[in-house]
């Protein structure tokens, strides 16, 4: 009687192969299609541990080679403190360092402040006060001092309006923020106006300085004006120097003095 021959018996090892390689290929060409999507999520989740929530516009559009990264007008609001939230008005891009955010360059930002009074105490500069710019410079000192609490890579915005109650308080340009033991800052020009048709206006430039969450210091030149044109006008400007301390607490101290 004869023997029915066997079946071939299939060769496991291209079969396990294929396997693999769809594997080792399929994962990462699934990361990198969903690239977007992974970086929004792990950003959502590092701003949140921060303290700061996104809306739904918060979106990070990653670059096909991983070098930067691109993300669109989004709001992000803040529990706790003068700073309400951070709104992105234009595009931001970030120049990635591996997966962290090596740098960013915006073309506009609005900080946004709790209507809320800032108490300065004794030093604060009389000049001020005449102007009725002491709520908004110090609104904006004690805001700064909150900005270096966040993790912030270097920082490069082309303009910033801060805004309070809807009223805008001041406005800055060519603002860069590189970040360390303490925030070092710089601005082309910080701008605070008060009162109808800006009677009162304060323009600072060539301004440097450092911020840390308890003390703010900034430097350059002043120029202080009040009223208005044909109405009269009286100004006054020279090198200034601005100086806070206690900003993480009730009873922050001011000081301004050079102009």
């Amino acid at each position: 009687m004869s023997r029915v021959p066997e079946p071939p018996r299939r060769r496991k090892g291209p079969l396990i192969a294929a396997v693999v390689a769809t594997v080792l290929i399929g994962i990462p060409l699934a990361a990198w299609l969903l690239r977007g999507t992974i970086a929004t999520s792990m950003a959502r989740d590092e701003l949140a541990a921060r303290g700061l929530t996104c809306d739904e516009r918060f979106e990070v559009a990653v670059a096909p080679f991983f070098d930067e990264a691109t993300v669109g007008p989004t709001r992000c609001s803040r529990e706790g403190g003068i700073l309400r939230a951070v709104e992105l008005l234009g595009p931001a891009t970030i120049a990635l360092d591996g997966l962290e955010p090596g740098s960013v360059r915006a073309e506009s930002l609005r900080l946004v402040l709790r209507d809320t009074e800032v108490r300065g105490g004794s030093r604060w500069a009389q000049a001020l006060r005449r102007l009725n710019l002491e709520q908004r410079v110090a609104g904006l000192v004690k805001g700064i001092s909150e900005l270096s609490a966040l993790p912030l890579p270097p920082t490069t915005v082309g303009h910033v309006d801060v805004v309070r109650d809807g009223d805008t308080v001041a406005n800055a340009s060519g603002l860069t923020l590189t970040p360390g033991s303490v925030l070092q800052l710089a601005a082309d020009r910080i701008a605070f106006t008060a009162g109808p048709m800006g009677v009162g206006r304060l323009e600072l430039t060539e301004v440097t300085g450092t911020s840390t969450r308890a003390r703010v210091h900034l430097e350059g030149r002043a120029t202080a004006r009040a009223g208005v044109g044909i109405l009269g006008s009286v100004s006054t400007g020279g090198h200034f120097e601005l100086d806070a301390e206690g900003l993480d607490t009730g009873a922050p101290r001011f000081r301004l003095s050079g102009f």
